[in-house]
């Protein structure tokens, strides 16, 4: 049998940690709770995955 071998390689941009630590923040200040949905709209624009 042949062997199969995936390399699968995740990029974040640099702008998704801070845009999430900036939900948080006014999510703390205003006591109110994000639209999750939205969040991770927004947050999965900035992941790429390539597989090789």
């Amino acid at each position: 049998m042949a062997d199969i071998n995936i390399t699968l390689s995740v990029t974040r941009a640099w702008w998704v940690m801070p845009y999430l630590q900036s939900v948080d923040l006014f999510c703390r200040l205003t006591g109110m709770e994000p639209d999750l949905n939205k969040v991770a709209t927004v947050a999965l624009r900035g992941f790429k995955v390539a597989i090789k």
